[in-house]
């Protein structure tokens, strides 16, 4: 696919910048949502929708795993409800946001102990 689109190559800073709406990625990239949704389908062989929602996915996990609340995730990520937040977490992940907090918690109580 010739496409203008091919140039771009910080697509995941875009994401984050249009908060993980495949509409506000399109006007970043000054295209339309359905060229934008051709071009995904063609070359990354998802809809931007599912890729976006992976990008978000991981950005969670990553913010999750230094520590930080469900709730601050959620609403940096764009999410309206915490619980929206968990409930697509645990789908995606298979395990829940509070988990990966205790997970994470104990590691860095194992780090400091092995510290002293």
């Amino acid at each position: 696919m010739r496409s203008r689109l091919n140039r771009v190559n910080n697509w995941g800073q875009l994401a984050e910048k249009s908060n993980y709406s495949a509409q506000e990625l399109a006007k970043q990239c000054n295209t339309s949502l359905r060229h934008l949704e051709r071009y995904f389908i063609q070359v990354k062989k998802q809809s931007p929708h599912e890729w976006l929602n992976e990008r978000r996915q991981q950005k969670a996990l990553e913010l999750l795993n230094t520590s930080c609340l469900a709730k601050e995730v959620a609403w940096q990520l764009g999410y309206k409800q915490a619980g929206h937040f968990s409930r697509e977490f645990k789908r995606y992940h298979g395990v829940s946001p509070a988990e990966i907090n205790e997970a994470s918690a104990q590691r860095s109580r194992l780090d400091k102990e092995c510290r002293v």
